[in-house]
């Protein structure tokens, strides 16, 4: 059973990825952990015991609070129950709490928001920036402007790199929601041209009713993000599938606002980011 972790500060902005995540629970075998880190700070006045129990009643008060949250949630979407946990734990850093708890209920996926129009949230602005940069676990990031919908069609863009394992681990996802992938890749006009036997291989072996390659021009003068942004307007995916090296740089340019507006990202798509293995 695939198992999502999924991060709130119950905020507005945090119910984005729990809508996705609520809403992927009905397409596939899931089980879904909504999770809140619990910031305490203790001052050098607190002894050992009173601060203990401060914890446990802010943690069990935290705990109530979560439950009630999602409850609340659940009550008011049209979406079905599956089955889900809420945890809190107590933490300092968000990123590397979210990271540890994880790794030890062995997460597949972990599930965040941000706000949307190329900004983020103070909270999830870092912990999504440093989950995306540092995470080894795969990380849905769910925009601002979301709207609750089933996942039918998915795009992986690709660098043609480790594709076979990449795909490899893409259809894994794929083949459990029941969706159609489309794997888009950009190229400069004269490598388009020198590969194109590279790329009629890669259709005839592995293009399917489900499966189509899409190969499109490149031009220097503009970001790689502005014509994927691009493609999605037009395509329409559920879902956007990336393998990243994993760094702030790539996502300050994915998601942070820049001076001119065809450099904000579409906030509409949902993004699924896998760590991309160096060789």
């Amino acid at each position: 059973m695939m198992k999502i972790l999924i991060t709130t500060d119950f905020s507005p902005n945090s119910r984005k990825a729990i809508h996705f995540a609520m809403q992927l629970a009905t397409q596939t075998s899931c089980e879904l952990i909504f999770y809140n880190v619990v910031e305490i700070f203790r001052p050098t006045i607190w002894d050992h015991v009173y601060y203990g129990q401060y914890e446990v009643n802010e943690l069990q008060r935290s705990q109530k609070a979560l439950e009630q949250f999602i409850h609340a949630i659940y009550q008011k979407s049209t979406i079905q129950k599956t089955a889900y946990k809420c945890i809190c734990k107590v933490g300092i850093s968000a990123s590397n709490q979210i990271i540890d708890y994880a790794k030890e209920i062995k997460a597949d996926y972990i599930c965040i928001s941000t706000i949307g129009s190329g900004k983020l949230i103070q909270l999830f602005g870092t912990t999504a920036s440093q989950l995306v940069s540092f995470c080894p676990i795969p990380v849905f990031i769910i925009p601002k402007n979301y709207k609750s919908s089933i996942i039918t069609n998915i795009c992986f863009a690709s660098d043609l790199i480790n594709l076979e394992e990449e795909l490899s681990r893409v259809l894994q996802f794929t083949e459990q929601v029941k969706a159609k992938l489309s794997i888009i890749h950009f190229d400069y006009s004269v490598r388009l041209g020198a590969n194109k036997n590279k790329f009629n291989k890669l259709i005839t072996k592995y293009e399917s009713d489900n499966i189509k390659f899409d190969f499109k021009e490149l031009n220097a003068l503009y970001p790689l993000n502005k014509y994927i942004q691009k493609y999605i307007l037009k395509t329409k995916p559920s879902l956007l599938i990336s393998f990243t090296k994993q760094n702030r740089n790539w996502f300050d340019k994915l998601f942070l606002s820049s001076k001119t507006a065809d450099m904000v990202f579409d906030t509409k798509t949902p993004i699924l980011v896998f760590r991309k293995k160096l060789k």
